[in-house]
């Protein structure tokens, strides 16, 4: 079973969460302060911003892979990885609109990357092996 309109939509919400990882990573300061009591020592300051800068590096590297995979043909044509990566980015553009828009706690985003960048980038690692390593169509 072929079905159409997979390739536009997920390369459209790859890209959205891609560029919403980055735009968090250039305004971060409003989500590391809601992180932090009312009073905070600049040591707090700099642990919580690290942590979330971990984080958003991380989604990054992670959305480059499914990305590079992506482009490179080797998913593209996946039917159920497709699907499966189209709902977690999907999800992953509307949490992270949310999460810079209201500066939610910076360790929300935690459950929003394993969620919707670790799930998906997994599957793509094990796309690219059966396609390229095991020579198998998937």
């Amino acid at each position: 079973m072929r079905v159409t309109g997979l390739v536009p939509a997920r390369f459209l919400t790859l890209t959205s969460h891609l560029v919403l990882l980055v735009t968090l990573l250039m305004a971060r300061e409003e989500n590391v302060l809601a992180c932090l009591p009312l009073e905070y020592t600049q040591v707090e300051y700099n642990r919580r911003d690290a942590e979330f800068l971990g984080g958003l590096v991380g989604g990054i590297a992670l959305a480059a892979l499914e990305l590079i995979g992506f482009i490179t043909g080797g998913s593209m044509f996946a039917s159920l990885p497709s699907i499966i990566s189209i709902a977690c980015h999907s999800g992953a553009s509307v949490s992270l609109a949310y999460l810079v828009l209201d500066a939610w706690d910076c360790r929300l985003y935690w459950w929003v990357f394993a969620l919707t960048s670790v799930l998906p980038a997994l599957l793509e690692v094990g796309v690219i092996v059966n396609v390229f390593m095991l020579k198998k169509n998937v």
